[in-house]
Protein backbone atom coordinates (compact mmCIF):
# COMPACT_ATOMS: atom_id res chain seq x y z
CA UNK A 1 0.00 0.00 0.00
CA UNK A 2 1.34 3.40 -0.98
CA UNK A 3 1.74 5.73 2.03
CA UNK A 4 -0.64 8.70 2.01
CA UNK A 5 2.21 11.22 2.00
CA UNK A 6 3.75 9.62 -1.08
CA UNK A 7 0.38 9.44 -2.81
CA UNK A 8 -0.16 13.17 -2.17
CA UNK A 9 3.35 14.06 -3.32
CA UNK A 10 3.00 12.04 -6.52
CA UNK A 11 -0.25 13.91 -7.17
CA UNK A 12 1.74 17.13 -7.42
CA UNK A 13 4.08 15.81 -10.12
CA UNK A 14 2.59 14.08 -13.12
CA UNK A 15 6.06 13.10 -14.33
CA UNK A 16 6.95 11.43 -11.01
CA UNK A 17 3.55 9.74 -10.81
CA UNK A 18 3.90 8.31 -14.32
CA UNK A 19 7.42 7.10 -13.53
CA UNK A 20 6.23 5.44 -10.30
CA UNK A 21 3.43 3.67 -12.15
CA UNK A 22 5.91 2.35 -14.74
CA UNK A 23 8.14 0.81 -12.05
CA UNK A 24 8.00 -2.90 -11.43
CA UNK A 25 6.16 -3.95 -8.31
CA UNK A 26 9.43 -4.82 -6.58
CA UNK A 27 10.89 -1.36 -7.24
CA UNK A 28 7.72 0.30 -5.95
CA UNK A 29 7.98 -1.80 -2.80
CA UNK A 30 11.60 -0.71 -2.33
CA UNK A 31 10.57 2.95 -2.35
CA UNK A 32 7.61 2.29 -0.06
CA UNK A 33 9.73 0.30 2.40
CA UNK A 34 12.45 2.95 2.41
CA UNK A 35 9.87 5.60 3.32
CA UNK A 36 7.90 3.60 5.88
CA UNK A 37 10.93 2.29 7.77
CA UNK A 38 11.89 5.84 8.78
CA UNK A 39 11.04 6.47 12.41
CA UNK A 40 10.86 10.26 12.52
CA UNK A 41 8.20 12.18 10.58
CA UNK A 42 10.90 14.56 9.33
CA UNK A 43 12.86 11.67 7.88
CA UNK A 44 9.76 10.25 6.19
CA UNK A 45 9.01 13.65 4.66
CA UNK A 46 12.59 13.97 3.36
CA UNK A 47 12.39 10.51 1.84
CA UNK A 48 9.07 11.28 0.15
CA UNK A 49 10.58 14.45 -1.32
CA UNK A 50 13.68 12.56 -2.46
CA UNK A 51 11.55 9.84 -4.06
CA UNK A 52 9.49 12.35 -6.04
CA UNK A 53 12.64 14.23 -7.09
CA UNK A 54 14.33 11.03 -8.28
CA UNK A 55 11.28 9.79 -10.16
CA UNK A 56 10.68 13.16 -11.81
CA UNK A 57 14.33 13.16 -12.86
CA UNK A 58 13.98 9.77 -14.50
CA UNK A 59 15.75 7.58 -11.93
CA UNK A 60 14.36 4.09 -11.41
CA UNK A 61 15.86 3.63 -7.95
Amino acid sequence: MVPAALRRALGTSSKAKAAFERLSLSHRREYIQWITEAKRPETKAKRVDETVRRLAGGAAR
